[in-house]
């Protein structure tokens, strides 16, 4: 009975307003999933672009013997995005919006990619001293792997594809993008091995 007086209501409703049922229906629900993608975005500190699985072999000659250990790790690139700060803007000229990102520069996310309970131990054995030099050998030439510029614009391109998609369910037609460019590190470059 309450499902007749409902439809009678909607009816009455669509005969004085000359709005279809169908449209009713669907523009709560678009509006709905705008607000729920732009309070999604708004929220969303950490952006991975990329995971980087890579592993690295590192060998120490001894005397008494060489110690060989395999490091494996996972590094995410991707950005963060301060809340304080207004990264994107959506402008609509002549019925086209376009959304303007400024983003800041891909870095990696987790700086502790190397699982440690996941070294293998080739051969040889080290003490502990040498297992954290050998750590911090093998973590310096898996980041700049991961950071290698190929992986950096993989990154980019995916980022580029993902904010097409959110912006386009918001309606926008294009979506620029602009990266800002890491500082320049005042600290001297140590390369170990190539």
């Amino acid at each position: 009975m309450i499902a007749v007086i409902l439809m009678v209501g909607l009816w009455i409703y669509r005969w004085i307003t000359g709005v279809p049922l169908i449209s009713l229906f669907h523009h709560e629900y678009k509006m709905e999933k705008t607000a729920t993608v732009l309070r999604s975005i708004e929220n969303t500190n950490k952006w991975v672009f990329l995971t980087v699985e890579d592993e690295e072999v590192v060998i120490k000659e001894h005397t008494f013997g060489n110690v060989a250990k395999i490091y494996p790790s996972v590094y995410e690139l991707g950005i963060e995005v301060d809340d304080s700060l207004k990264w994107f803007v959506i402008e609509e000229v002549d019925s086209s919006k376009t959304a303007f990102l400024k983003l800041p520069a891909i870095k990696i996310l987790n700086p502790n990619g190397i699982d440690a309970t996941k070294v293998n131990n080739v051969y040889g054995d080290a003490d502990d001293a040498e297992k954290i030099a050998m750590q911090k050998e093998a973590e310096i030439k898996l980041k700049r792997r991961a950071m290698s510029p190929a992986n950096i614009e993989v990154a980019k391109a995916n980022a580029k594809k993902l904010f097409d998609n959110l912006f386009g369910i918001l309606g926008c037609d294009r979506v620029d993008i602009v990266w800002t460019t890491p500082p320049k590190s005042k600290h001297k470059k140590v390369i170990l091995g190539k």
